[in-house]
């Protein structure tokens, strides 16, 4: 998964990119972009280089509105090349689950299990 995206160069976000975990918002419609609001500097990237299956297992959709996916999340990169990055630790977070590891250490997470199944009830009757 890579991140094209151009940080300004001033004091207060020289140092950004270095950081682990930094507060930023995913957002999916037509393009997949990553939003960083920090010091009252909005700044948006783009993602590529993704495998959309195995990411739409790690995420939930929500109905309606302009995107697909817009959650709060936590990101860490990698520097590949002026304005490219790795994400090297992707987490969303949801109000139902708390924080949820898509990306760690470069590798797609195990999914998790937001819903109960039938399996795991068998008494349920839709």
């Amino acid at each position: 998964m890579i991140l094209q995206i151009e940080f300004p160069d001033n004091l207060f976000l020289s140092k950004l990119e270095q950081q682990k975990k930094i507060p930023c918002h995913m957002q999916i419609s037509n393009k997949f972009e990553i939003i960083f609001e920090i010091e009252s500097t909005r700044i948006i990237g783009e993602v590529s280089e993704y495998n959309r299956a195995l990411f739409e297992q790690r995420v939930i959709a929500r109905a309606g509105g302009n995107y697909i996916y817009n959650e709060p999340s936590l990101i860490t990169l990698s520097r590949v090349s002026k304005g490219v990055y790795r994400v090297v630790d992707l987490f969303v977070f949801y109000s139902d689950f708390g924080w949820c590891s898509v990306i760690e250490n470069g590798d797609y997470m195990e999914p998790l299990q937001f819903w109960d199944n039938d399996d795991e009830d068998p008494d349920f009757k839709p």
